[in-house]
């Protein structure tokens, strides 16, 4: 039974919060030879814990936040802002899960102070750090708790968990398994990509490198594939802006994905060890190890068809669900309620149409 424990410690905690909460499959995937080692798990699962996952209307709903851990150029300080907001939502069965993006641009009147949501994190930890400099348990509690509230007000729904993720788990990840193959959709450069540290050089072209990726199949290692995940500013219109990167991100997780559930990785000690070892270092969640087995016991059923909903101010693909719910406010506007910043606020500017669309998606025989 230890040998079953240590296993699903290594693969439960690293491979259920990166794989499972960022919405991909999880037991499904593994090969079969592989699953079949891995059938005592439940048995294990159901003799540590008789607990049940925490709910309301039968839903768990987990924030995951990406955090980008670069360097800001004010004396090594880390910006942490949280530009990826994804609230995971799955039933007690596992089936009908529903994905909800949050931009990181949406501006949330409710924060103190009023703010783009993904700044809400690191204001709260910045003002708790000086507060108490010595408590970083009670400082990440609080900032934390202000950010599942500003993301409550959006969706609606309570957060019951949430795991804080640094970008660089997609670099250490793909570093640990050796690599990962990714194919790139069209050749694109970009010219501004930002150099960790040199935030406050000059001249400013000190500041970036240039980026270039072929079209079709390409090997990746971490920084390749981290580079991949980030950039901004393509010269080719097509892989331009966050709506890019995002596609960008998702072909990554998922060629982590199939990489880390081959054979090849479960079966070796020292993969998985540096795996877990790379969740450490880059997750903060609040989910226990007698629930990741609960999550893992879920997995046992079809997980089913994942709803997707992207909250957005693109209305060129209107089948999307969550299209058109957000609008970028005019110049004037912007000047005078956002100080000059761009921001996204809900079209009708209240939540009322985004949560009704987000109960739709959960409880859809309603």
């Amino acid at each position: 039974m230890n040998f079953y424990l240590n296993k699903i410690k290594y693969l439960g905690l690293f491979v259920m919060t990166l794989v499972l909460i960022m919405f991909v499959g999880f037991r499904s995937h593994i090969p079969e030879n592989i699953r079949n080692m891995f059938s005592p798990v439940s048995v294990v699962s159901q003799v540590l814990t008789n607990d049940e996952l925490k709910s309301q209307d039968g839903r768990t709903n987990i924030l995951v936040l990406g955090v980008d851990k670069r360097t800001s150029g004010n004396g090594g300080n880390f910006s942490m802002l949280t530009d990826t907001i994804i609230v995971v939502s799955v039933d007690k069965f596992a089936k009908n899960p529903v994905v909800i993006s949050i931009p990181r641009d949406l501006w949330v009147y409710e924060a103190v102070p009023p703010s783009k949501i993904n700044a809400v994190y690191p204001i709260a930890l910045a003002r708790e750090k000086r507060l108490n400099p010595n408590d970083e348990i009670s400082v990440n509690e609080i900032a934390i708790k202000e950010t599942i509230s500003a993301v409550y007000n959006v969706v609606g729904i309570p957060i019951h968990y949430y795991a804080i993720i640094g970008f660089d788990v997609f670099k250490d990840s793909v570093d640990a398994i050796g690599g990962i193959n990714v194919v790139v959709d069209q050749s694109f450069d970009d010219y501004l990509y930002p150099i960790e540290g040199m935030e406050a050089a000059m001249p400013e072209s000190l500041r970036y490198k240039q980026l270039h990726f072929n079209a079709g199949l390409q090997e990746m290692d971490g920084e390749t594939a981290l580079e991949f995940s980030r950039s901004r500013h393509s010269t080719n219109v097509s892989e331009q802006g966050d709506f890019a990167r995002a596609r960008r991100q998702q072909k990554v997780i998922e060629s982590l994905k199939d990489s880390i559930l081959r054979s090849e990785t479960l079966l070796n000690p020292i993969k998985m060890k540096d795996l877990y070892e790379t969740y450490k270092k880059n997750v903060k969640t609040d989910i226990t190890f007698a629930e990741m087995l609960l999550f893992y016991r879920m997995t046992e059923n079809d997980i089913g068809q994942i709803t997707r909903i992207v909250l957005s101010n693109e209305t060129l693909n209107s089948n999307s669900l969550g299209s058109g719910t957000l609008i970028a406010p005019l110049e004037d506007e912007r000047n005078d309620r956002f100080g000059g910043q761009y921001a996204l606020i809900p079209t009708d500017r209240t939540y009322d149409n985004i949560h009704a669309l987000i109960r739709s998606a959960l409880f859809p025989d309603n």
